[in-house]
């Protein structure tokens, strides 16, 4: 966003300023020196420039606001969303972010949630309203292993594991609730992905075991029984 871009330039010319002063004191009228101060600024804008490519997050209220603004394409996503954010203790601070080439969410140990608006404002054909739920689910299933787990005993593949059982819990009460549809999307991805090869994965390891167990097995025989 444009303002985002001026207050890193307002930083960069802070610092700058510093700079300069200190140079002027050594060299008053110094052409060379006001060549590299011009210098320094471009090299600095240039490089707030790069730090904000690199770190797309989205100010509060316009990640909110879009949040809001797709509630006709994920109703069902947004209703959940709302639902969490006033009663899940666990979860603390929502972060928006917008970039192609990145997952929908990231949970982190203290207590915040990452959304990909990217999902939201360019639609998925593989994140409908029901994966999305998932993926809500999932990402508020890591806050809960998380705070269940001490941090020296923390391991990316029974974090990941953890996740994917926690949406199944969820997904599963809302199936028993007569919506069966986020139950199916989570159990038809989950062991679409096991089959994948890239095993430096640990979403992926996680899945490769959680499809061959008896956990698994339950979820996707009370599909079977109960969601026509």
């Amino acid at each position: 966003m444009l303002w985002d871009y001026a207050d890193k330039f307002i930083l960069c010319l802070n610092h700058l300023s510093i700079m300069s002063s200190h140079q002027t004191t050594k060299q008053p009228n110094n052409q060379t020196t006001k060549m590299r101060t011009l210098f320094t600024i471009a090299i600095l804008f240039f490089t707030c420039t790069i730090v904000k490519a690199q770190h797309p997050k989205v100010p509060d209220t316009a990640g909110y606001r879009i949040i809001e603004e797709s509630k006709t394409s994920f109703p069902k996503f947004n209703q959940l969303f709302h639902q969490l954010l006033a009663n899940e203790p666990l979860l603390k601070q929502i972060v928006f972010i917008n970039q192609k080439g990145k997952g929908p969410g990231f949970a982190n140990p203290n207590g915040t949630v990452t959304l990909n608006l990217d999902y939201f404002v360019n639609k998925k054909p593989r994140f409908d309203d029901n994966r999305l739920i998932v993926v809500l689910y999932h990402e508020i299933g890591h806050l809960h292993y998380f705070d269940k787990t001490a941090k020296g005993k923390r391991n990316p593949e029974e974090s990941e594991k953890a996740a994917f059982e926690y949406s199944l819990q969820k997904t599963k009460e809302m199936a028993a609730l007569k919506d069966c549809l986020p139950l199916k999307a989570g159990l038809h991805f989950m062991v679409q992905r096991s089959q994948s090869n890239e095993t430096s994965d640990p979403h992926v390891r996680a899945l490769k075991r959680m499809v061959n167990e008896p956990l698994y097995a339950e979820y996707v025989a009370y599909q079977q029984a109960n969601c026509k």
